[in-house]
C-alpha cells in the first residue's frame, strides 16, 4: 500500500492497528476528560502550570488528571485535523454517536471495498501526524526511470 517506503506489509498491519487503537479510544477519553473537570469551588487555581516539568505537588491529582487528559485529547485532535479527508475518521472515531459500518460506506460515496482502501491510507495519514511512525526505521525507495523521445 505505502511502496514510497520500505515498510513490509506486517510493519503497515502493526502501524495500522496502533492507529486504530488510539483512535478507538478517542470517545472514552473525551468522555473522561468532560467528567474530570476540577469543581471551581474546591479548586485553587493560581500559579496552575500547564506544563509538564514545571508542574509542583500543590496541585490538586484532580486538576493533574484533567491537564493530562486534556493534553492526550488535542494531540488527538490536532492530528485529526492535519489529515486529508478527515471526514472519515471523525465519523468512525469521533463523532458521539457511533455510526454502522454500512452507514460509514453510504456516507463516503464509494463502494465498500474503495471505502476500506481509503480509510486505510487516511489511517496511516493519522499514524504519521500522530507520531505513530518513526521514518527514520525506513528507506526511501528511488527508482530511476529511463525516459527516451521517440523520434
Amino acid at each position: 500500500m505505502f511502496e514510497l517506503f520500505d515498510i513490509s506489509k506486517e510493519e503497515q498491519d502493526v502501524i495500522l492497528k496502533q492507529a486504530r487503537r488510539v483512535l478507538s479510544g478517542y470517545r472514552q477519553l473525551k468522555k473522561a476528560y468532560t467528567l474530570s473537570m476540577p469543581q471551581a469551588h474546591t479548586q485553587h487555581y493560581s500559579g496552575v502550570s500547564t506544563s509538564k516539568v514545571a508542574r509542583t505537588s500543590n496541585e490538586s491529582p484532580e486538576l493533574m488528571r484533567y491537564l493530562e487528559l486534556g493534553e492526550k485529547v488535542e494531540k488527538i485532535e490536532q492530528a485529526v485535523e492535519r489529515v486529508d479527508n478527515n471526514e472519515y475518521l471523525k465519523n468512525k472515531y469521533m463523532k458521539s454517536n457511533e455510526l454502522s459500518s454500512w452507514r460509514l460506506v453510504e456516507l463516503s460515496g464509494y463502494g465498500k471495498t474503495q471505502y476500506g482502501i481509503r480509510l486505510k491510507v487516511i489511517l496511516f495519514d493519522f499514524a504519521v501526524a500522530y507520531g505513530i511512525i518513526d521514518f527514520s526505521k525506513y528507506d526511501f525507495k528511488v527508482e530511476t526511470v529511463s525516459v527516451s523521445r521517440a523520434q
